[in-house]
């Protein structure tokens, strides 16, 4: 109950700032929105501003666990701030500002989406694609691939989830390719390792849920011969 009480007062809180924001960027009062911006991590959070934008996204997740459960909403909230924030940075002709919290504001909608108690008060679908289209121009980090292509399988788009798949395989295998004893090589072949399970899952799957997800059966059997293949080549048992 007192968990419940908290979470909707955050979100209203949330709700009322963005109402506010949402005025001053109509009255192209950007700088003011950004203290705004400021003063609301302040209140919800009760945190430094310039420590919830400089930790990386693991680091504020065990933040947040310290002060209590670094729930799903809490996540979005932050998310959605700094997706504002990164809007008025682009307004003050500042991208790498605005690019830096475009990607913070996706990776941490993502690893909200993944958590069984994600809220369904926002529209996370609508916030992924959103972030996404911002960042079109850019070559996406692979820690955020990682996190996409998971979501983008959970959502049942395989298809997506298979071109994010293979950019991360196809960046192993140069990796790979080195013939060193690497971390990013180990790292490569638990990545292969997850694509194999994910086409065994997938093959687990009705026909048409496939054919729903635009990845029909027999590019599911393509996909998990190429895993293998690639593997192979490797010299890495699966």
């Amino acid at each position: 109950m007192f968990r419940n009480d908290y979470v909707m007062r955050m979100i209203e809180q949330f709700g009322q700032a963005l109402g506010v924001l949402l005025g001053l960027k109509r009255q192209l009062k950007p700088q003011e929105a950004l203290e705004l911006v400021g003063e609301t991590y302040k209140r919800l959070f009760g945190l430094n501003p310039n420590l919830l934008r400089a930790l990386s996204e693991r680091d504020l997740i065990d933040l947040l666990n310290r002060q209590g459960e670094a729930s799903a909403e809490k996540l979005l909230v932050i998310a959605g701030l700094m997706k504002e924030e990164a809007e008025l940075h682009a307004m003050l002709d500042r991208p790498s500002d605005s690019y830096r919290l475009n990607a913070k504001a996706l990776n941490l909608t993502l690893m909200a989406a993944g958590e069984q108690t994600a809220a369904d008060w926002l529209d996370v679908p609508g916030q992924v694609e959103e972030l996404l289209g911002r960042l079109a121009g850019y070559e996406l980090p692979a820690a955020t691939k990682g996190l996409l292509w998971p979501y983008y399988e959970a959502a049942g788009r395989f298809a997506d989830a298979e071109d994010v798949l293979f950019e991360l395989l196809d960046d192993c295998d140069q990796v790979a390719a080195t013939g060193e004893e690497t971390e990013e090589r180990d790292g490569c072949r638990a990545l292969l390792e997850q694509a194999l399970r994910f086409y065994e899952r997938l093959l687990a799957l009705p026909e048409d849920a496939l054919e729903a997800g635009r990845l029909p059966i027999g590019e599911v059997r393509d996909g998990l011969e190429d895993v293998r293949a690639l593997a192979a080549k490797r010299r890495i048992g699966l």
